[in-house]
């Protein structure tokens, strides 16, 4: 049988069951079960790979896009179904469509009968099937030449490149996105398990950062802290994993030993099968989707020290730095919510005074104290930054004590393991930057030949 007509039997059916009720009784969810089979037939003709995933009701402030559409679980869009009556053009311009198009460019809209495929925000493409008044005609069939140009508009939405990021802003972007829907849903169950008296892993994992960490810690503090290390502790699992799929089970794994909170907090993903975590999963899910689908040799040499450089500006008068994680960190924040980086102050001193002050100090130990390798004398200096933020100025201290090396003199080695790793240390108490501040570090000294051993870690604690 052609394809054609394997499609005219698959919308002749669809139509069928849509006939079979009065119009005034078809609401959003109803025939939700046919629409998904019709999708799912013009999926299978288009590539057996692709997968339709129907979403079910989600929390009703929370929501999520009615189905996901991937192929070998690479994200390639999502599908918003609304009544038969609705209409589509307030629809478009709703802040739940706004919601969803930060998720993805690929959004195909449709009330059963209309049809509207989205690309980057805006429709590109609409057709009619049928019109209300058709569904309640007896005698009504459908026109090909109409069958022909929605199924076309769906093979079209079907067609796209599924979501693969190479950019680290592009990356921080859909990070910051899925955050913040995890962070929403995170804020709703833990004042549910509190107001209910069923505190679960969730509310136990809040007590603890409060009897650890800061005693004041609100519940939406630690949401907010939760969603941003969660997502992070993903992406850190997928640097260290490489060209291994990183999972809901083996996450863990990728996770260096001393990162020990994180690997507290990611155990968190072995609840997600629990009907109090169930709606968050698919957020979960997402983020990995994303992690797995990394162009990772361009995105680790987007955030790679040896692409770190200095130059000077027109001027002649200030050293421009480039700090890939601070600026990763910064993209993703934007994009997070701008107003909690404000109320917690997260902003971070220009790199050009980090620099200064640093070689400053430098200079006073080796003119005023006599220490002749200022920073890099490891019997005689120890540091700690007590705001140590993403570790900025950690990161200005270790690339000072390295210019003092020659780089094949052996010295590296010894300076790394006797003193950055023994007497530099950060104090950080919001944990995202936490997490930021030894992926950066960590990053450095790879950058820099030496990647972390089995018991090694930066000295910088979450306090």
């Amino acid at each position: 049988m052609e394809n054609s007509d394997k499609n005219n039997i698959y919308f002749e059916n669809y139509l069928k069951e849509l006939k079979s009720h009065k119009l005034s009784d078809i609401t959003e969810h109803s025939h939700r079960p046919f629409l998904n089979e019709l999708l799912q037939n013009i999926a299978k003709e288009k590539n057996k790979k692709i997968d339709v995933l129907h979403e079910p009701k989600r929390h009703p402030t929370l929501g999520a896009p009615d189905f996901k559409i991937s192929i070998t679980e690479s994200i390639i869009g999502y599908i918003e179904n609304k009544k038969i009556e609705e209409d589509l053009d307030k629809t478009i311009i709703s802040d739940q469509l706004k919601k969803y198009k930060e998720l993805s460019d690929n959004i195909l809209l449709t009330n059963y009968i209309e049809w509207v495929w989205l690309k980057k925000g805006e429709p590109i493409q609409r057709e009619n099937l049928c019109y209300k008044t058709d569904i309640e005609n007896k005698k009504f069939k459908l026109d090909k030449s109409k069958v022909e140009a929605v199924n076309k508009l769906i093979n079209n939405f079907l067609s796209q490149p599924p979501i693969g990021l190479a950019r680290a802003k592009d990356l921080a972007n859909a990070l910051a996105v899925r955050g913040r829907w995890l962070r929403d849903f995170l804020r709703i169950e833990l004042l549910r398990q509190e107001n209910e008296h069923q505190e679960g892993k969730l509310f136990g994992l809040y007590s603890i950062f409060r009897t650890n960490i800061h005693v004041e810690l609100t519940l939406d503090e630690f949401a907010d802290a939760f969603s941003q290390t969660l997502v992070y502790g993903l992406f850190l699992a997928k640097l260290n994993a490489l060209n291994e799929k990183v999972s809901l089970e083996n996450a863990k794994r990728f996770i260096p030993i001393s990162f020990e909170l994180i690997k507290e907090l990611v155990d968190f993903l072995d609840e997600l099968d629990k009907d109090e975590y169930r709606e968050v999963k698919w957020i979960v899910e997402e983020v990995l989707s994303i992690m797995n689908n990394l162009n990772l040799n361009a995105l680790q040499e987007s955030l790679s020290y040896r692409n770190w450089h200095r130059t000077l500006s027109k001027d002649m008068k200030d050293i421009i730095l480039k700090d890939p994680y601070v600026y990763f960190y910064e993209d993703f924040l934007a994009a997070y919510d701008k107003k909690m980086r404000k109320a917690k102050g997260v902003y971070y001193t220009p790199p050009p005074v980090v620099n200064f002050i640093i070689r400053a100090i430098d200079d006073i130990l080796i003119e005023k104290f006599g220490i002749k390798e200022g920073f890099a004398d490891r019997q005689k200096v120890t540091v700690l930054d007590f705001a140590t933020g993403t570790g900025t100025f950690l990161l200005e201290i270790f690339e000072n004590i390295f210019e003092k090396l020659p780089q094949k003199s052996g010295k590296r080695e010894l300076i790394v393991k006797e003193h950055l790793l023994k007497n530099i240390f950060g104090f950080e108490y919001l944990i995202a930057p936490y997490t930021i501040a030894h992926l950066k570090l960590s990053q450095f000294l790879t950058d820099n030949g030496h990647k972390l051993e089995k018991g090694e870690r930066v000295q910088v604690f979450l306090t």
